[in-house]
């Protein structure tokens, strides 16, 4: 899964499970955001894949959730 780590100038830094890619911040769709989940459209522009980053939000919930019940 593709996520927005964060924005550096003009460029933004994407992390993929095990390595990390940097591209333009032009090739993302404006309401893209920091820890939001992407996918690549058929237009070659990265938009908000709302179910993956649904998922990334609940999985770091739980994680926080078990984390502060320890």
């Amino acid at each position: 899964m593709l996520t927005v780590d964060r924005f550096e100038d003009n460029k933004a830094v994407i992390f993929d499970d095990d390595r990390q890619i940097i591209i333009d911040r032009d090739k993302l769709s404006p309401d893209v955001r920091e820890g939001d989940a992407v996918i690549l459209s058929d237009s070659g522009v990265y938009v908000p894949d709302k179910a993956g980053t649904e998922q990334i939000r609940n999985d770091n919930l739980s994680l926080l959730q078990k984390l502060l019940n320890k």
